[in-house]
């Protein structure tokens, strides 16, 4: 189980490493709410997928969301908590970047090219410019 939770925190942490790379620069100093929550239900999609994947149950998950969301946006332990707080409640609302990040790290790691895995990792930066276009 351990070992489960290890791998699954470091694929997590490189997809969405390369996903964030995709976006536009100053991410995380984003003030602007539906960005902010499309960013964490996107990588909170991604590690509950491959947490699912990797045969993990709820509590695993949502210990490695918390590992990975602080270490990827240099979040407080307190605000993670927060985050993760309202997660399952926009999930069941389906709320699309969660759904959309779930998918994406499976596609980026079922990928048979360079180029589908940047497609893959791209999906969080096609959610950010439909918010911008919004």
């Amino acid at each position: 189980m351990e070992k489960n939770q290890e791998s699954v925190t470091k694929m997590a942490l490189q997809f969405l490493a390369e996903a964030i790379g995709q976006c536009p620069a100053g991410l995380e100093k984003s003030t602007n709410q539906d960005v902010i929550f499309a960013v964490v239900g996107f990588q909170f999609g991604a590690v509950q997928s491959a947490a699912y994947v990797a045969g993990l149950d709820e509590q695993s998950c949502t210990d490695i969301a918390g590992d990975v969301l602080a270490r990827i946006n240099g979040m407080e332990q307190e605000i993670v908590a927060q985050f993760l707080s309202v997660m399952p409640m926009l999930a069941h609302k389906e709320y699309p970047p969660i759904g959309i990040g779930g998918q994406a790290i499976i596609r980026f790691y079922n990928a048979a090219t360079d180029k589908e895995k940047l497609t893959a990792a791209g999906a969080l930066r096609e959610i950010l410019r439909q918010i911008d276009e919004a």
